[in-house]
């Protein structure tokens, strides 16, 4: 079956090139201040994941097991070799008294050869596992690479979030000092004061609720590397701009067609259609030649023999059975098959969907909703100082502008997890917009 994940999208993939974050991102990471000019970037990390996990080091493993068996099961049974001996031949004196001069040999080789063509369907059907195995650690780097990236874009969100919320301490703390020197020349009320330690004491809280966050995010990448919960990690790296995605049909042609956890089920379709064609073949004799030499026969001409034998398929039900239960599985694994390609689908409409949406809010929050707030704020602070204002709404602005700067970030972070799994469910490349035109140029 697909694994589908079922953790919501939380954090994005990004593209293999990374842009330098800015120093004041770099200088809030509380496990590397000092270090502003080591960076972690997307491609390094998902290097480290694809070469340190350990269930792709299994995986891997396992191709290795069942591509060795491609070999054998092409092969031919060992040759058989018997001996045996007339043991009253062996030393004594013969009916007439003399001594026994030689010991009476049987020896044969014999060489089973099954029906034609069974030894190639047998390689076959270890070649289709192996292909399959080797699809499945395609699949599981896909999955490796999307989770991968989907927390190093938790980890760019959670030092930006911390950013801000830095950044709005500060505006509260001068708004705080508006309202105490206003409140000390009689101007204000004491409750302007009290309001402004209030969101500080806010925003102070959702700080220790970012680094919690934080601590997560790393928690769960060192997971993904096999390293111990508490090991340190750089700071990010900022995530890139986002791109055009193609059409639902573009994407949907590439996902049948370049997913490996499709291809697994067609490997393994073809594997029981081969053993469906074994189990035919079993109601065929199987053959075995041999040749021996047998010292007892007293001419010399007698002495050696060749020959052939084969069993006698007449237990026709119980190949049937087998035959049956073959085209069972072949018929079962057909149905698995279209509900994978049907979860496939409905997780690439899904990931579309939701890149659309974060689309559409981050063009809404950077063109509208962000310069908005921050005129908001401008306005509120300007009417306070001038004594036109009142405190509370100098607060309410500043709590709409870093709702609005924390919801933009999340929604880069959203649309980035949707681009994640739609890499993962198209194969590991988005189709070119250029793809699309070439596609409908061609009709």
């Amino acid at each position: 079956m697909l694994l589908i994940d079922s953790r919501r999208m939380l954090a994005p993939i990004i593209s293999v090139a990374g842009l330098l974050v800015s120093a004041q991102l770099s200088a809030s990471n509380p496990i590397h201040p000092d270090r502003v000019d080591s960076l972690l970037g997307i491609e390094q990390l998902q290097e480290q994941v694809l070469s340190q996990n350990a269930g792709l080091d299994a995986l891997r493993a396992a191709v290795l097991a069942a591509n060795a068996q491609v070999l054998p099961a092409g092969s031919l049974d060992d040759p058989q070799f018997s001996a045996g001996i007339a043991p009253h031949t062996t030393g004594g004196l013969e009916r007439d008294g003399r001594e026994a001069r030689r010991a009476n040999l049987r020896i044969e080789i014999s060489q089973a050869i099954p029906w034609p063509g069974t030894l190639e369907l047998r390689r076959s059907v270890a070649q289709h596992e192996g292909d399959a195995a080797i699809q499945n650690v395609a699949a599981l780097r896909l999955r490796l690479v999307a989770l991968t990236a989907a927390d190093y874009a938790e980890w760019v969100y959670v030092h930006q979030a911390l950013v801000i919320n830095s950044r709005n301490q500060t505006l509260v703390n001068e708004l705080r000092a508006v309202a105490e020197n206003r409140y000390a020349a009689g101007l204000a009320s004491q409750q302007d004061v009290l309001q402004a330690e209030v969101e500080l004491q806010h925003l102070k809280h959702r700080d220790i609720e970012l680094r919690r966050l934080q601590r997560v995010v790393r928690t769960r990448i060192n997971a993904l590397l096999n390293r111990a919960p508490e090991t340190s990690l750089a700071p990010p790296s900022a995530l890139p701009a986002p791109e055009p995605i193609a059409t639902d049909q573009v994407l949907r042609r590439a996902a049948l067609a370049h997913q490996p956890e499709l291809a697994q089920w067609r490997d393994r379709i073809n594997a029981q259609q081969d053993r469906e064609a074994l189990a035919a073949k079993a109601f065929y004799p199987d053959f075995k030649v041999f040749g021996g030499y047998n010292s007892l026969w007293d001419q010399y001409d007698k002495r050696w023999v060749v020959g052939a034998s084969i069993n006698l398929p007449i237990a026709r039900n119980k190949r049937r059975a087998v035959l049956d239960s073959a085209r069972a599985t072949s018929e079962q694994l057909d149905y698995q098959l279209q509900d994978a390609r049907a979860i496939l689908l409905s997780a690439l409409d899904q990931a579309r969907a939701a890149a659309e949406e974060a689309s559409h809010e981050i063009a809404l929050y950077e063109s509208e909703l962000i310069p908005r707030t921050r005129e908001n704020l401008s306005a509120a602070r300007s009417a306070y100082s001038a004594g036109g204002g009142a405190f509370l709404e100098v607060i309410v602005a500043e709590q709409l502008q870093l709702k609005a700067e924390l919801e933009l970030e999340r929604a880069r972070a959203d649309r980035f997890a949707a681009v994640a799994q739609l890499t993962r469910w198209v194969g590991g490349v988005l189709p070119a917009i250029s793809t699309e035109a070439s596609h409908t140029g061609a009709k």
